[in-house]
């Protein structure tokens, strides 16, 4: 489809968060042109945002968890996908203060980052490294280090040919057996917002990962057992790769926008066939819409910000028109990163 249609019809009618957004990412405009700087004065006065900066502490920490729904890494995320420029003082020092005080990973986790990291499937560390990789950052050496532990978990994918050959039983639920790897969202969110680690060959390994988790889907829970604990690894979005878009509810949806947003950024969905087809499904759906994404969804995940969940930009989706105008943007970003 020609997504003119819908960027005309959002720079015309939506927030300015999306409005700045679609500006810079999918028309690249610069950030000292004066509509642009006229829209991030607009950004700054977002109810969202502003209750964001004000949790900002003397030191830059924001909050005072690092991993929850008021915590740094949920802040840093807001203030991305609202699209504040990674200059602005407020990110930056919240930026600055993850880097300088690594020793407050725990807080809002507590000892699971320690063993989901130990594990090598995503934790404290690797959720670091992702928020860092939300604002454009990845040459921090343990941001690296964290880049060959996302990419170890996709290579892991390869040698399963069934879930049972990683997973055990444990008090009638699915564990992981001992020293198996397995991607989470945070190994996927961080090589979707980094590009160093993207060499041929492992461009080539993480499409071939990508294909085999479509295969295995959909993918049934399974958690870390640590000792006589279990433990629930980041699984969010990561358990159904080629759900059927007919039969999604609103929860799936979200989820669906979420991952594949990534997937595009990733760079792998024109080399997986079910991706494509439902990529190619969503352009259709955009078409119908006169260039909107009309399906009528509502679900907490899409307006409940947290390390999880939250997608929606503008103020609220009292006003149909809202919610299409935010739906209508994950689907262009989709459609652009793809």
């Amino acid at each position: 489809m020609d997504i003119d249609l819908s960027i005309g019809g959002l720079l015309e009618g939506a927030c300015a968060p999306i409005k700045y957004r679609i500006r810079a990412e999918i028309l690249g405009h610069p950030a000292s042109a004066p509509e642009m700087q006229d829209l991030q004065a607009q950004i700054l006065e977002d109810a969202l945002v502003k209750e964001v900066i004000a949790w900002q502490e003397p030191d830059g920490w924001l909050g005072w968890d690092f991993h929850g729904a008021k915590s740094l890494e949920t802040g840093v995320r807001i203030l991305c996908e609202k699209g504040i420029d990674l200059r602005n003082p407020v990110l930056a020092r919240a930026l600055a203060a993850l880097e300088k005080y690594p020793d407050r990973l725990g807080r809002g986790i507590g000892k699971v980052g320690d063993i989901l990291d130990e594990a090598g499937l995503g934790g404290s560390h690797m959720i670091r490294a992702a928020v860092l990789a939300y604002a454009r950052t990845e040459d921090e050496p343990f941001i690296k280090v964290q880049v060959d532990v996302a990419l170890a978990g996709f290579n892991a994918v390869l040698g399963v040919d069934s879930i049972k050959d990683i997973v055990e039983d444990y008090r009638g639920k699915p564990v992981f057996q001992p020293a198996a790897l397995w991607p989470s969202i945070y190994h996927l969110r961080l090589l979707a917002f980094t590009r160093g680690w993207r060499t041929a060959e492992n461009r080539g390994m993480v499409t071939a990962a990508v294909r085999r988790l479509v295969e295995l889907s959909p993918i049934p829970e399974i958690w870390v057992r640590h000792k006589s604990q279990l433990i629930s690894p980041a699984s969010f979005c990561m358990q159904d790769f080629d759900p059927d878009m007919e039969a999604m509810d609103a929860a799936h949806w979200m989820m669906w926008f979420h991952r594949m947003e990534c997937l595009a950024r990733l760079g792998v969905v024109q080399e997986v066939p079910h991706l494509a087809s439902q990529v190619d499904a969503l352009a259709d759906m955009l078409a119908a819409g006169n260039g909107r994404f009309t399906k009528k969804l509502t679900h907490r995940y899409f307006n409940t910000w947290g390390a999880y969940t939250g997608l929606m930009l503008e103020e609220d989706w009292r006003a149909p028109a809202r919610r299409e105008n935010d739906l209508t943007f994950r689907s262009l970003l989709i459609l652009h990163y793809t």
